[in-house]
């Protein structure tokens, strides 16, 4: 479980005052809201990115180690000059994961391009490579800013599809989009930032 208590963040302005929320292990999270309402500065913030003015951010497996969970921002966080096996051989390795990348570079048709420089690879080719990277990472915790980003309807349905299927078997996942629509039908929770609250709505 993923458990926040009494959290408060600001940066220019304040983003959440004494939050109190738990993230349940084998459940899809949906967190719903617009540009510069402070999703990304939360993900950012339960990372370890930025700090929190107050409260506490508890991952209670593995002994709160930073590999109990993964979060890769977006793909402006490639080096494009590397290429994406390099990517999830380094990933792998770090994680400790026993994933196989032959695998996972069949699963998303990689193979034409994982070895070429990323500076060539079109935005869906790098999105879909960022999704490899949490596959490959086999971490119990997954925080997904706007993970669908640049994929087409068909990676869509395969992206979700592999997302309940990590749920089911107990891992957390927690992703937001400006769009409930787009999440509506996996998310088991929808939450959206509110009243610098994080607010559970209808799903």
């Amino acid at each position: 479980m993923l458990s926040i208590r009494n959290l408060e963040i600001k940066t220019r302005k304040v983003i959440l005052d004494n939050v109190t929320i738990d993230f349940h292990e084998g459940n899809l999270y949906g967190i719903v809201a617009v540009n510069g309402s402070g999703k990304t500065t939360f993900f950012r913030t339960i990372v370890g990115i930025l700090p929190y003015n107050a409260g506490s951010i508890t991952f209670s497996s593995d002994n709160n180690k930073a590999t109990s969970f993964f979060y890769w921002e977006s793909s402006e966080w490639f080096d494009p000059n590397l290429t994406g096996l390099d990517y999830l051989n380094f990933i792998k390795k770090e994680w400790s994961s026993t994933i196989s990348t032959s695998d996972i570079i069949k699963k998303w048709n990689m193979a034409e391009y994982v070895k070429l420089p990323i500076k060539k690879y079109s935005l869906g080719m790098k999105q879909r490579l960022l999704i490899s990277l949490y596959m490959i990472s086999d971490s119990d915790y997954l925080i997904m800013d706007e993970i669908s980003n640049g994929l087409d309807e068909d990676s869509r349905k395969i992206l979700f599809k592999i997302l309940k299927e990590y749920a089911i078997k107990g891992k957390t996942i927690i992703l937001s989009s400006h769009y409930k629509e787009d999440i509506d039908n996996y998310c088991d929770y929808i939450l959206t930032i509110k009243n610098n609250n994080l607010e559970m709505i209808d799903s």
